[in-house]
């Protein structure tokens, strides 16, 4: 799990500060506010990986395509260093073996590290200018920073940058197979290949499918491979853990499409030979309902199937980012959305970095948290800002016993009192008009 990010000099971020991430973390805020830009950080850094850049800033056919370094960096000030960071913590213990000192070898165990880089321009390159993984706590603390590695303050090795996130040992004082760089940049690249990520605005639904019987790593960044994932899914005989038991990904699925009222049913139809590899997705929306293609659906429900088959298809302890699940969904189903959500993350073990606009989906969750059915230690949520082209953070501070938010931001979801007011003092002019004309 990442469990917090930073940057400074990030797009609209001069500094963000230390953000603490949970299982279910929500940013909320006005348009152009920085919530998207504190997620693309997260994504830029993802897509470095595999890629010849010392940082991927991506193009149209990435993640996330954020130009060049001025156009990166804040205010466009490209004498200013970027400076990215994260923590987090994984599921099992690693061991660094930093003497080999026998019997009794001296080395760090540890199940977390917090990771910094710095980048900056030169002339028309930019390039790594520090990086920083700190790992163990107290005596047993070792610090991988700039070129070299010391622990309790005894520096071991030096080498060069090879992007990033990793350095190259130059010295031969560990062994292959223990090379804290090596196995820590391998941590990293671990981490970030289970984070999945689903754009605002998915692909338009067809009305056939070609399927070519391949097993898609997720439903795609557009949801373009959703029905892929799910007819693999199937012939994988794919389940989930669901109250003690694992049942089909399907089976949720479809309970999910009942219980927001977006569908009763659904099903695949081959539309020709069985080499045509051709499919309709068919959806029936009542239990006496017709069938009908995806297509011929409303789009709202086109727009979320690619999101509930990327709760249930990637690996159990994913990291999932997502924007604006409920798109063009009616309340009910846009409240839904916190429990679906509360759901993997309790079953499946996943964090959920959501941004969202819905006051229905913070609602539910509040309520949720009042309930118990999620701790409020495994919720953060946040309200961005921005203000003369920097943006600001500020940590909502949910009371665990109510759900309700102390510090509600002024206008959070636009001047609600204003409006009930006026509402108000229109009904009391009418009725004084009709007293007076009668």
């Amino acid at each position: 799990m990442i469990t917090h990010i930073q940057m400074k000099n990030f797009k609209s971020w001069k500094d963000s500060g230390e953000v603490q991430l949970a299982p279910f973390t929500g940013f909320f805020g006005t348009n152009s506010s920085g919530k998207s830009s504190l997620l693309q950080m997260l994504l830029m850094l993802k897509q470095t990986i595999g890629s010849d850049e010392i940082i991927s800033f991506g193009n149209e056919n990435s993640l996330v395509n954020l130009g060049y370094f001025h156009e990166v960096i804040h205010g466009h000030n490209v004498e200013e260093s970027l400076e990215l960071g994260f923590g987090c913590k994984f599921p099992e213990s690693i061991t660094i073996v930093i003497t080999q000192d026998k019997p009794n070898p001296d080395g760090v165990t540890f199940d977390s590290f917090n990771f910094e880089t710095t980048v900056k321009k030169y002339g028309n390159l930019q390039d790594v200018s520090r990086i920083c993984y700190d790992i163990g706590r107290g005596n047993q603390k070792i610090k991988l920073e700039g070129n070299e590695i010391s622990y309790c303050g005894k520096r071991l090795f030096t080498g060069t940058y090879k992007n990033s996130y990793s350095i190259e040992e130059t010295t031969q004082a560990f062994p292959d197979s223990n090379k804290p760089f090596n196995l820590l940049s391998s941590k990293f690249e671990e981490i970030f290949s289970h984070v999945f990520y689903l754009e605002p605005t998915r692909k338009h639904p067809q009305r056939y499918y070609h399927w070519e019987g391949d097993f898609p790593e997720t439903p795609g960044q557009w949801g373009g491979s959703t029905i892929d994932a799910l007819l693999s899914a199937r012939i994988d005989q794919r389940t989930t853990p669901y109250k003690g038991k694992n049942v089909p990904i399907e089976e949720r699925i479809s309970a999910w499409l009942q219980k927001m009222e977006l569908a009763y049913a659904f099903e695949f139809a081959r539309t020709g030979p069985r080499d045509d590899k051709n499919y309709e997705f068919r959806i029936q929306k009542g239990p006496k309902s017709i069938k009908v293609t995806l297509a011929d659906i409303g789009y709202g429900v086109a727009q979320f199937i690619p999101v509930l088959v990327l709760c249930y298809y990637v690996p159990i302890g994913s990291t999932l980012i997502l924007e604006e699940p409920g798109t063009h969904l009616h309340p009910k189903a846009q409240a839904d959305i916190a429990d679906l959500l509360i759901e993997v993350i309790n079953e499946r073990n996943l964090q959920i970095l959501v941004e969202s606009h819905s006051e229905h989906l913070l609602t539910r969750l509040q309520r949720r948290i009042a309930e118990k059915q999620i701790p409020e230690k495994n919720v953060a949520l946040y309200f961005c800002r921005n203000n003369d082209s920097a943006s600001t953070i500020e940590k909502l501070d949910i009371d665990e016993a109510s759900g309700d938010i102390k510090n509600w931001p002024e206008n959070f979801f636009g001047d609600v009192m204003g409006d009930m007011f006026a509402m108000t003092d229109k009904q009391v002019e009418s009725i004084a008009e009709k007293g007076t004309e009668g």
